[in-house]
């Protein structure tokens, strides 16, 4: 669990950050710059629909840690997605995806600290956890 003033940081964070129109497509710029191997899973991707999916994606993370844990979890139906049932999203590609997500913070975040970046660690650690475990 991950305490609530931790959850709370990343959210505020979070809630800057997308006052920037190009906050999420800068991230996936980032992302897809940064881990080439998955240029090939966007290649017929909608960004315009993927970057909404994506907004409500990395809010759920944000408040799955003080969710209860029964299932199905608020991220059930984004992890089944990810899962080799569905797009086989390779587990390696969290890693670079977290990391892309974080520089993407420290560039439209003017209030990102030391403390705020590992609040948002912190905070969308156990639902990346959570989406791993059932892929």
């Amino acid at each position: 669990m991950v305490d609530k003033a931790t959850t709370a940081l990343a959210k505020a964070s979070y809630d800057r950050c997308c006052q920037a129109s190009d906050f999420l497509q800068t991230f996936y710029r980032n992302f897809l710059a940064a881990c080439p191997e998955a240029v090939a899973l966007f290649a017929h991707t909608n960004f315009e629909q993927q970057t909404k999916l994506l907004r409500h994606a990395i809010g759920l993370l944000l408040i799955f840690p003080n969710q209860p844990q029964k299932e199905p979890t608020l991220l059930a139906r984004v992890a089944e997605r990810h899962s080799r049932r569905d797009l086989n999203v390779d587990l390696a590609l969290y890693r670079p995806f977290i990391e892309a997500l974080i520089r993407t913070v420290k560039q439209f975040d003017r209030e990102c600290t030391p403390a705020v970046e590992a609040a948002w660690r912190a905070t969308v650690a156990p639902g990346v956890d959570y989406m791993k475990s059932k892929h």
